[in-house]
């Protein structure tokens, strides 16, 4: 679903450097994989994840059946941050504290959990031409712009 997520006000997410949706959590911002992914190679990852007939839309009816299939371990209809955190880590190998950056940055209404609430508005802020699609280019910015706001290290 998430991914990537998939899906702000544009600026909004985008300056949150781990700061905004932290829930009083202790989220670093500083990207970190476990197998030395590039942040360009996850993003990649996850959007093949996401686009899955290929269309070159990440469309929200895509990216919740992601979810629900990935991330829902305890079929609840949406995405708690533990189950975020563990199914992020496990899939692109970014560490579980970035995973939760990630994840704060996605739960646009700052509920603690992810939901087709949060993907829809994701899709509606970062489609930033107004065609009322997510595209793979739109979200791709999207994504980098979270991977770049933060501090890259080797490790």
């Amino acid at each position: 679903m998430i991914t990537f997520l998939l899906l702000l006000g544009a600026v909004s997410v985008y300056g949150q450097g781990g700061h905004g949706h932290d829930h009083g959590h202790n989220h670093s911002c500083i990207h970190n994989n476990h197998q030395q992914k590039t942040a360009k190679q996850v993003i990649v990852s996850v959007i093949i994840d996401l686009d899955e007939n290929g269309d070159g839309d990440l469309e929200a009816k895509e990216v919740l059946a992601q979810f629900a299939a990935n991330y829902d371990k305890d079929g609840s209809g949406d995405v708690s941050e533990d189950e975020f955190v563990h199914q992020w880590h496990h899939t692109y190998h970014d560490t579980h504290p970035f995973a939760g950056y990630l994840f704060h940055n996605f739960d646009m209404d700052n509920d603690n959990k992810l939901t087709d609430k949060d993907v829809t508005a994701m899709e509606q802020a970062l489609d930033t031409n107004g065609d009322g699609k997510l595209s793979i280019a739109e979200f791709e910015t999207a994504m980098t712009r979270l991977y770049t706001d933060c501090v890259t290290t080797k490790g």
